[in-house]
């Protein structure tokens, strides 16, 4: 399919080599800092003691000079600034090149700042007793009222210093991440029930020991096995009370009850009075929410939603991080709701983010494009590779299950591009809507979708760009993503050349940021061994030393 007027003209090759035009936006200055961090980066013993050195250096200098130094190195090329306020300058320049900003708040907090989490066991609750019976003994609520301030900032700061831009948040930041964990467990028990309800056999060992987005979720319930299955594990008053049961969880009327009525049709703060209906003490019943619990969610819930209200009136895009596989599930089930309901409008408000370096991605990013379309409202999406490699593998080893990480980058780079293919083929569909099951006359809203392609690798960008073309994909629905102080050969040409391109901006209190810098410092030097940045760190030098020649304006 050709390019339309929408995805502009044919493209030509992008040209992301040219260190002269890749940092002619650059000081001198800027570009020796790029080519010391990341030779600092590449120091073995510096990266991996670097939180020791920091205290040590904090302890002999005080962290006033400290973070002098630091702010002209480390702190100027990864973070924006210390506030919104502070970060105007850096968005302007973005700006002025065609790039965005997607803004993270990058202070974490301190140790005495928040107390841990504890589970403490309340024996006297009726629902979920021992395993999810728990009262939250812990100072974290008010944490996550100032999170979710601070995040409110993010998205103002979005609508005055980047209006194109996007606001990055992290759900674990909005609730104790201890109940995100206990919700995905109950997420998990809750598709296991369904099948259950359909199948007398023994599947449930292998459903706990498949990754929750690789679960089947095709079958489906008409009413006979409905009832013959609800009858084994609930007492039932009367068979018009079954079938009302029934009809309120067939929400599309059509007879049977599939995996979407399921989980629309029940929702998770009202399992436990579900559950007082067993007939046994199953896996469910210790899954379910306990009263206190539900009270956490809820507040959870007001905050994300107080969140976007916000977002949807300024008209500006948040973009939901991914985070690690105990918790991910609860994520998804969370970030689904919202898009259901904030992204109906031009464009989607809510992005999800999916991490290909689990197997089986693309089938969670294919099922949930179909379920968009199905339901009307427009996907959003950004897509990574992915960040917890080493630990997740560590998990599953430990837990003695398969690990959902890909065993090597190939297959890794393998279902990355098969995910933002799938992305690009969707909303190209946009452009064609006899494509689009059901369209007779003009393009189908339910088709539209948006990609951030977050990727430091030429190779994918290239890629990337070229399916485009080839599937005539609307320029205006795809951003590339790039880190704050990396990869900006790749993120300046994108924007020179009139495709949406955007940094990942980091900003918050220079001492509160020092985590994020420290674990910043560690990611880049586990990278700096790839092709993608040792092309950057070349192309960094070569450019240095063009400007350094003094016969170069005589060439």
């Amino acid at each position: 399919m050709s390019s339309t007027t929408d995805t502009g003209s044919t493209a030509k090759p992008l040209d992301f080599q040219n260190a002269q035009v890749a940092f002619d936006s650059k000081s001198t200055f800027q570009l020796f800092r790029t080519w010391a961090v990341f030779r600092i980066c590449g120091i073995g013993f510096i990266v991996r003691n670097c939180d020791t050195l920091y205290n040590l250096s904090a302890k002999v200098f005080g962290k006033t000079l400290l973070h002098l130094g630091v702010r002209y190195t480390f702190f100027n090329h990864f973070c924006a600034g210390e506030s919104v306020d502070g970060i105007r300058p850096k968005m302007e320049y973005l700006r002025s090149h065609g790039i965005g900003g997607i803004l993270d708040y990058a202070a974490e907090a301190k140790d005495d700042d928040v107390a841990e989490a504890e589970a403490v066991a309340c024996e006297d609750s009726t629902v979920g007793a021992p395993l999810s019976s728990r009262r939250y003994d812990y100072k974290g609520e008010a944490v996550c009222d100032a999170n979710a301030l601070i995040f409110a900032d993010a998205i103002r700061g979005v609508k005055d210093a980047s209006p194109d831009g996007f606001a990055a948040i992290k759900l674990s930041g909005l609730v104790n991440p201890v109940l995100l964990q206990r919700m995905t467990t109950l997420i998990s028990e809750l598709n296991i029930f369904f099948k259950d309800l359909s199948t007398d056999s023994d599947i449930e060992d292998d459903m706990r020991a498949t990754p929750y987005h690789l679960i089947d979720r095709s079958f489906t319930l008409n009413y006979e096995q409905f009832s013959e299955g609800w009858k084994r594990f609930f007492v039932v008053e009367s068979e018009e009370n079954l079938r009302q049961t029934f009809e309120a969880l067939d929400l599309g009327e059509d007879g049977t009850i599939d995996f979407i009525d399921w989980f629309n049709g029940l929702k998770l703060s009202e399992i436990n009075v579900l559950c007082r209906g067993c007939t046994k003490e199953g896996p469910l019943f210790r899954a379910a929410l306990d009263e206190e619990e539900v009270i956490l969610y809820r507040n959870m819930l007001t905050r994300v939603r107080t969140l976007l209200d916000l977002a949807q009136e300024l008209g500006v895009r948040v973009m939901v991080d991914a985070e690690w596989m105990d918790i991910q599930p609860a994520i998804d089930h969370i970030v689904l709701f919202l898009q259901r309901t904030f992204n109906h409008g031009d464009e989607p408000i809510v992005f999800n983010t999916y991490q290909t370096y689990l197997k089986g991605m693309e089938r969670a990013v294919k099922r949930d494009l179909d379920l968009s379309r199905k339901e009307g409202w427009r996907f959003g999406a950004k897509v990574v590779r992915g960040a917890y490699m080493v630990s997740e593998r560590k998990k599953a080893q430990e837990r003695g299950v398969e690990s959902p990480i890909h065993e090597s980058y190939e297959e890794t780079e393998a279902e990355f591009h098969a995910s933002i293919d799938a992305i690009l083929a969707h909303t190209a569909l946009e452009h064609a809507p006899a494509l689009v099951p059901g369209s007779t006359d003009g393009p189908g809203r339910t088709a539209d979708a948006e990609i951030v392609v977050a990727s430091h690798s030429r190779i994918s960008i290239e890629r990337t760009v070229q399916k485009m073309e080839e599937f005539g994909t609307n320029r205006d629905h795809v951003y590339f993503g790039q880190l704050l102080g990396m990869a900006d050969h790749l993120t300046f040409t994108l924007g020179a050349n009139g495709y949406k391109a955007y940094k990942y901006v980091p900003y918050g209190p220079i001492g509160e940021v020092m985590p994020y810098l420290i674990r910043r410092t560690q990611e880049n030097s586990a990278i700096l061994g790839s092709a993608g940045v040792q092309e950057e760190r070349r192309m960094v030098r070569t450019e240095l030393l063009r400007r350094m020649n003094p016969l170069r304006m005589f060439t």
